[in-house]
């Protein structure tokens, strides 16, 4: 009976043995991903931040100044004249499109969007 019940333990042994090992080896798995997308994320930030560098030393006014006036008969650019600027109230409203007049404009348009298809399919029982 001793030896059947060391068999019995010998085989638990194993088994949890079997079973931390699998345990570490996904933890450490898991581990390494992290790791790796940590390094991803790293990477990603140095590029943001290089990013907004070179966006800052490209935006600077001294720059956009000389290439404004490099590029000034292609641009057609012109000083802002104070009297441009307005409040939002002082905008006049948006003519509406062509194509807004021709909807509003034509009962055949309007009739022929809310008419029920006539034809008979088999699909659909008709006057629903």
């Amino acid at each position: 009976m001793l030896r059947t019940f060391d068999i019995i333990l010998i085989t638990i042994m194993l088994a949890a043995a079997t079973v931390t090992y699998k345990i570490k080896y996904d933890a450490e798995k898991r581990m390494a991903d992290i790791r790796t997308l940590q390094r991803k994320i790293d990477s990603e930030k140095d590029t943001i931040t290089l990013l907004k560098a070179d966006w800052s030393l490209l935006t600077q006014p001294n720059r956009l100044q000389k290439l404004s006036e490099i590029y000034h008969s292609e641009l057609n650019l012109a000083p802002i004249d104070p009297r441009q600027i307005v409040s939002i109230d002082e905008v006049p409203e948006r003519a509406p499109d062509d194509i807004e007049n021709i909807i509003s404009s034509s009962d055949e348009l309007l009739a022929a969007i809310n008419k029920t298809d006539s034809m008979k399919t088999g699909s659909v029982e008709q006057g629903q």
